[in-house]
């Protein structure tokens, strides 16, 4: 009876692997995206494209594809990545949109979309109507007293901590004030990270979700062993990831039973409530939980890579110092209006957001039946695509010295007359784009500008390397960026 069954199973596996044989040759000289440019194990399976993202590598791997065989690249059976700007704009601008590819977005845990992961357009049209109230620039305007005291509290505990000349962990201190910032412009309440100096549980649970959610993404290419390998991942990871949704469901519930008088953004969602046009309490939490994650890593990482390039570049340090601490009498006079004079500011995120976006993948889309033109030729219906944020901020045909971290690119510098800026699209494009864009802008900036003004920066040692070989698992998983800092005397 043994004797069958391995028998049996050896039959199962040798049909398996003459099945993937035959699949990989389709794919490779049969299929419809066999003439575009790429390696030929990427076009015949995903294995190649699951190992690299598992690794954290892939955003690196893109950059290497693209620079080997130009604009447009097949990483995968039926996907294709490009990194020039008319492509992006097709894929992002379409109307109507393309949709969002499913491999590429989970089904939240809790079984509804958020706005970010939504494929129907009405349905996304719909969510952001109700939130773009709560971005708007009155609505940031009226928030800025209760940002403006995080940032303070901020200032005030870099000084506690620096104050021996112990070397801080600026990730960390980001991390701080951007998640108690969000939480309680999203939840009423604050994560209470600047106060304990340490990140709540939730925000531990949703880093780790990150790579659960990369590893979940790498099984579904491969349907027939998908139930086997989620066994085989580290079953803590999807645990926390369900624990990060439960906690943002309990918090979201707590929220709209307190009747807050206060505003908030969920004041804005509920005034939509009891409408057609509202949302409901599933559609709520994911959408709640994404704001959360939008309105807070993102802009911890851009802060973070920001202070690490001006570290490692004195010149352009000393230039921005100068510009910050020359535009104020005041500290108090530093807020959301006024820091939108600092030019050299402004060119500084803009070229860290280009150097080493937050988000470096880009939004993958899929193409309506009956195909596309995209690049200028005609793609085949189904086809997932997207435009790979890095691989575009770091391509020689779109930068000069693409690896050279220079603001002056920003600032009309003769040097970089023949940057293609349309190729920078660090909040996306279309009527996906991001809706907390303006938060994101205002909240880096005034950042940037209170913690130059009251410090300065020195680099350590274990600070040096800081991006090198940085893994991605969607968004970038970061070590420590240990930095001294020295307060000001004024």
């Amino acid at each position: 009876m043994f004797a069958l069954i391995l028998q049996a199973a050896g039959a199962v596996v040798a049909l398996l692997l003459l099945q993937a044989v035959a699949k990989g040759i389709y794919n490779v000289f049969l299929h419809p995206l066999r003439k575009y440019p790429g390696p030929k194990s990427f076009a015949a399976t995903s294995l190649p494209w699951a190992i690299t993202t598992a690794q954290g590598q892939w955003a690196y791997c893109i950059r290497s594809l693209h620079e080997r065989y130009g604009h447009v690249v097949r990483t995968g059976p039926n996907e294709l990545v490009y990194c020039d700007a008319a492509s992006m704009k097709d894929i992002l601008t379409r109307r109507p949109p393309m949709t969002k590819s499913a491999a590429y977005y989970n089904m939240p845990p809790l079984g509804t979309h958020s706005i970010l992961s939504v494929k129907d357009e009405a349905d996304h049209a719909r969510y952001r109507r109700v939130l773009a109230h709560a971005f708007s620039e009155k609505a940031l305007r009226e928030q800025e007293p209760l940002i403006r005291n995080y940032i303070d509290l901020f200032i005030a505990r870099l000084r506690e901590c620096a104050a021996d000349g112990t070397p801080q962990d600026l990730v960390a201190w980001f991390n701080y004030v951007s998640f108690d910032i969000i939480g309680d412009l999203t939840l009423g309440q604050s994560f209470n990270c600047l106060e304990s100096n340490t990140l709540h549980p939730w925000v531990q649970y949703l880093f780790q979700n990150f790579k659960a959610v990369t590893l979940m993404g790498c099984a579904r290419r491969f349907p027939s062993v998908f139930g086997i390998l989620m066994k085989l991942m580290p079953q803590k990871s999807l645990q926390n990831r369900l624990e990060h949704f439960l906690f943002s469901k309990r918090k979201v519930e707590e929220r709209i039973q307190s009747q807050s008088d206060r505003k908030d953004f969920m004041t804005f969602v509920l005034r939509h409530n009891e409408k057609d046009t509202g949302m409901s309490m599933d559609e709520i939490v994911p959408t709640f939980a994404v704001l959360l994650l939008a309105g807070s890593e993102t802009t911890a990482t851009l802060l973070s890579v920001t202070s690490f390039y001006l570290l490692q570049n004195p010149e352009v340090m000393d230039k921005l110092v100068k510009e910050i601490r020359g535009s104020f009498k005041n500290e108090e006079d530093i807020n959301m209006v006024s820091v939108n004079s600092l030019q050299y500011e402004i060119a500084v995120l803009d070229e860290a957001m280009r150097i080493h976006p937050p988000t470096p993948l880009g939004s993958p889309r899929v193409v309506p039946d009956g195909g596309e033109m995209v690049g200028g030729e005609w793609v085949p219906g189904g086809t997932t695509l997207y435009a790979s944020t890095y691989s575009m901020n770091r391509s020689a045909k779109n930068w000069t010295d693409p690896d050279k971290f220079a603001p002056e690119r920003w600032l009309k510098d003769p040097k970089y007359a023949n940057d293609d800026k349309a190729a920078f699209a660090p909040f996306s494009l279309g009527t996906r784009n991001c809706v907390g864009k303006n938060l994101a802008i205002a909240e880096m900036r005034v950042i940037l500008a209170r913690l130059l003004w009251n410090f300065d920066l020195e680099p350590t040692e274990q600070s040096c390397g800081w991006v090198q070989n940085m893994k991605q698992f969607i968004l970038w998983e970061k070590p420590p960026l240990l930095v001294k800092l020295k307060a000001v005397v004024r």
